[in-house]
Order: C-alpha cells, then sequence, then structure tokens
C-alpha cells in the first residue's frame, strides 16, 4: 500500500481527500489523483495487500462472506459516501481539510530549507 506523505497535504485539500490515519499503522490519502483514487480502489489494494476477511474484520463483520451477504442483501442500499465514512471511521480517517489543521506548516518549511541546504553542500 502506498503511504500518505506530509508533503501531499495541499494537494489531498484540493480534491477534499480523506487520510485513513491507521491501516496497519500506515497512513492512506483517498482522493482524485491519489494512488487510491476512490473508496472502492483502496478496497482492492487492502484486499490484494491485507485479504478481504482482514477488511471485514475491521469494519465489524465476522469475515468477508459475512460483510458481503449484508451488504448485498436487498434490504441494505450501501452507496460509496457511506462505504467511505464507515471506512474512515474504521481506520481512524480524517478529511484532509481537518488534517491540515493539526499540521505545522511553519515547522515543515523550516524542514524543507533545512533539506535544500543540505542538497546544495551535497551537490545535488
Amino acid at each position: 500500500m502506498e503511504e500518505f506523505e506530509d508533503s501531499q497535504l495541499r494537494d489531498l485539500q484540493e480534491v477534499d481527500g480523506i487520510v485513513f490515519r491507521d491501516v496497519h499503522g500506515e497512513r492512506i490519502a483517498i482522493g482524485k489523483g491519489f494512488p487510491y483514487e476512490n473508496v472502492f480502489s483502496f478496497m482492492v489494494h487492502y484486499f490484494n495487500f491485507y485479504t478481504a476477511d482482514d477488511f471485514a474484520e475491521k469494519l465489524g463483520y465476522k469475515n468477508a462472506e459475512k460483510m458481503f451477504q449484508h451488504w448485498f442483501a436487498k434490504t441494505t442500499k450501501l452507496n460509496p459516501f457511506d462505504l467511505m465514512n464507515w471506512c474512515k471511521d474504521a481506520f481512524d480517517g480524517i478529511y484532509a481539510d481537518d488534517l491540515a489543521d493539526e499540521y505545522d506548516y511553519e515547522h515543515q518549511a523550516y524542514l524543507d530549507a533545512e533539506d535544500a541546504k543540505y542538497d546544495r553542500l551535497a551537490g545535488k
């Protein structure tokens, strides 16, 4: 799975993205133009990487079979927005705009300047 980097925050905000902050200890971005453009793309990668059963258990089901039975029952009308919010809750997600409130841009600018200084000294 491709991890979200803080330097991508502004791009994620522009597409009203979401960060899942605990996907087996990694932060994953969901948003147009990112590796996981929508919740379905994320699910495919998650299933391949961790299994559908793991995903189902994270959402509170006994296993993937029970999850799919519930989702596709005639009485359930699950839409992508509902699924995204469910995943957001399950993976400690946060909207990019809300994440920005927790982010220290001044500290990041200082770190970027230090990186550039070291790159210049290293001849990069």
